[in-house]
């Protein structure tokens, strides 16, 4: 249900509402780490961060976080979306093997970041968007080994609301377990994936 929910609302959503007001793009080269974790039987997040170049824990790096919800009764769709660079410091580790992220979000750039939480009604199909959240993000990614994969071109374009995300993916993947918190709430996720990027682009072009 909560897919046709992202379907209907991608489709339905008047054209009135788009209009370019601001393009993101980053260049992805280096070590990542993601995370798909269900917080509750309709809702979810899924988070990746990357350095934008190889050189090791002193390149830049960029976090890209959705998280969605679905109201019980089906009666409304909330999303929070961001996506920005973030401090070098923040995304450490030599290799694969350990890698942990540490950043508070109410520390982004506007310059360089997006940020929104947004909530639409599945019957009128009204949207009402705000400041994304603030908080800390803490997460431990250890590589386990358990699946590795090879990732040779993935492209992926999502539309919510005001905006698009492209995301094109070249790869090299491994299983690994994360722990940690997001924005307070404890995570232990068994389902989350550690690799290099190589030359791959994250775009974000927000439009209201």
């Amino acid at each position: 249900m909560k897919t046709l929910a992202v379907v209907m609302l991608m489709v339905l959503l008047p054209a009135a509402l788009v209009a370019q007001t601001q393009h993101l793009k980053f260049k992805q080269d280096g070590e990542f780490a993601s995370l798909n974790e269900s917080t509750g039987p309709n809702s979810s997040f899924n988070l990746q961060v990357s350095r934008t170049s190889s050189t090791g824990s002193g390149a830049s790096a960029t976090l890209s976080y959705l998280a969605t919800s679905l109201a019980p009764d089906f009666s409304s769709f909330s999303f929070d979306q961001i996506v920005g660079d973030i401090p070098a410091s923040s995304f450490t580790g030599q290799n694969t093997q350990h890698l942990v992220l540490a950043f508070d979000t109410s520390q982004l750039d506007p310059a360089t970041s997006f940020s929104q939480s947004c909530t639409v009604d599945l019957n009128t199909f009204t949207e009402v968007c705000g400041p994304g959240p603030q908080g800390q993000i803490n997460l431990e990614f250890r590589e386990n080994g358990a699946q590795r994969t090879q990732i040779l071109a993935l492209e992926q374009v999502t539309t919510l609301g005001p905006t698009t995300t492209r995301n094109h993916q070249k790869s090299d993947n491994s299983s690994a377990n994360a722990q940690g918190t997001v924005f307070g709430a404890p995570v232990v996720g068994s389902n989350a994936t550690v690799g290099v990027n190589h030359s791959s682009t994250l775009e974000m072009i927000v439009s209201q």
